[in-house]
């Protein structure tokens, strides 16, 4: 029996010493050999090392509040040009707690059947910019165009006008800012398949053909 027990001793000591190295601090490791003297008669009795607590290091959240209202004032920003430009019966916003939808219909982006955006449109999409860059959102840009059948050198149909478009609107928003994220940015060609007014008509032909693009919050 005292065999065994000064094998548990030393079975003791042996784990304090790994506890002790593991921890890479000298003042405790010196702590620890005065601990193990002391209760060996060696030296006074000193006072138990105990290991250092692991403190996770969390991320610091993000200040919502403060990206809420930059938003805010984005979209500010953003109604006050369209009013002053007369866009209000062209391009329309809805805001909800999903995200923010911009409707742009025609012709306030595009000539007909082309993808490069107007110039008279830039101040509209830089406000656009500014009101994406607020968060880590992300954007979809939709193109959508008519039921007209289209056919030149660059466009072989309505699909491929469609996604053109969409695919202009995201480079333009990430070329307006450095270090943009584009897996935030996702363009769909939706072609003429979603149309919210009838094709029979000029009027509701024009509705049809449009951009919108929708900031979701919630993804």
């Amino acid at each position: 029996m005292i065999t065994y027990g000064d094998m548990m001793s030393l079975l003791l000591c042996f784990f304090v010493l790994i506890v002790s190295f593991s921890t890479m601090e000298i003042e405790k490791f010196k702590a620890a050999a005065g601990s193990l003297r002391g209760a060996f008669g060696a030296l006074p009795y000193q006072t138990k090392v105990m290991p250092s607590p692991v403190i996770m290091e969390r991320p610091k959240k993000a200040d919502t509040k403060e990206r809420s209202r930059k938003r805010e004032r984005a979209i500010m920003q953003l109604r006050k040009i369209i009013r002053e430009q007369n866009l209000g019966s062209i391009i329309r916003i809805t805001e909800s707690q999903a995200g923010v939808h911009i409707t742009i219909g025609d012709p306030a982006l595009f000539d007909t059947a082309k993808s490069d955006i107007k110039p008279e449109i830039l101040p509209v999409l830089n406000q656009i910019v500014d009101v994406v860059n607020t968060g880590n959102e992300f954007i979809r840009v939709e193109g959508h165009t008519d039921n007209v059948p289209i056919h030149n050198p660059q466009f072989r149909n309505n699909w491929e006008l469609s996604i053109g478009r969409a695919l202009s609107v995201i480079s333009y928003i990430q070329s307006k800012q450095e270090h943009f994220d584009p897996s935030r940015l996702r363009p769909v060609g939706c072609g003429e398949f979603h149309p919210v007014a009838t094709n029979d008509t000029p009027e509701g032909r024009a509705v049809n053909r449009r951009v919108e693009i929708y900031i979701d919050f919630n993804e």
